[in-house]
């Protein structure tokens, strides 16, 4: 998982192994700013938006499979649309604790 979060976030690379860790629970600390909060608003109205569905007279079966097929959908698409932002404030934590504690 770590080689992931290091592909990611290429911030992560400039702390040394054994505090990557505890550099990236404190990134997850960081506030949302402005456009990142605007930008999630967006995304998850645009997914709301992409994911809504109607049936007329269908049984419960019916309705269930709708549900799950919708959920099937909407995962992928709040990922794409969401992820980013995320990634955006984890890398915006990285680079304030960096700035903090310069590299030796």
């Amino acid at each position: 998982m770590n080689r992931l979060w290091s592909a990611l976030l290429p911030e992560l690379r400039r702390f040394p192994p054994a505090e990557q860790d505890r550099a990236l629970e404190a990134a997850r600390q960081t506030a949302l700013d402005l456009p990142e909060l605007l930008g999630m608003a967006a995304g998850l109205v645009a997914v709301t938006a992409l994911t809504r569905y109607t049936l007329s007279d269908a049984g419960m079966s019916s309705r269930f499979g709708a549900a799950m097929l919708n959920f099937g959908v909407a995962l992928p698409l709040l990922l794409a649309l969401l992820g980013p932002f995320h990634l955006r404030r984890l890398r915006r934590g990285l680079r304030e604790q960096l700035a903090r504690h310069p590299e030796p």
